[in-house]
């Protein structure tokens, strides 16, 4: 009971200067950690890859971001990074859909920004979290991609 009461402290500290965040302070904070992978691609290299791959959406894309942390699911860095992102994720945007595998305890969620400009997936599993925020023409070809999980970076 006592470690539960400490770790709900912990995480209310690190999750409550999150509000109003922007993703690159997510990344900021997040990214000297270990097991925190961030990723950060611009609209050059988006179309440069765009033209390698003959790939329309990412044609659309005008920034690309990603965290992705891998820790167990009782890891505090974890569940402090998934409080945020889901804290994201719910300043601006509406849910599109969230699918959860029942017993597996993963789930994917996709968010669309109230401006159409920007479209964020979380992903969760018993291994890892992934935020992913794409910025650009989120227009009804790439909603449709979003809703049928197609977005592919290779």
């Amino acid at each position: 009971m006592r470690k539960a009461v400490i770790m709900l402290i912990l995480l209310g500290a690190v999750s409550l200067p999150s509000a109003g965040r922007s993703f690159e302070e997510l990344m900021e904070s997040y990214g000297p950690n270990k097991g925190v992978v961030t990723v950060a691609m611009s609209e050059s290299v988006l179309q440069r890859m765009a033209g390698r791959d003959d790939n329309d959406l990412l044609r659309k894309l005008s920034k690309l971001m990603i965290i992705s942390v891998t820790a167990p699911e009782e890891d505090t860095l974890r569940n402090a990074f998934l409080a945020d992102a889901e804290l994201y994720a719910s300043d601006g945007f509406e849910e599109l859909y969230s699918v959860s595998t029942g017993g597996s305890g993963s789930r994917i969620s996709v968010y669309l920004g109230a401006d159409l400009g920007k479209a964020l997936m979380l992903a969760e599993d018993d291994v890892s979290v992934l935020l992913m925020e794409m910025k650009g023409n989120i227009d009804g070809q790439m909603l449709d991609a979003l809703l049928n999980n197609e977005i592919r970076i290779k």
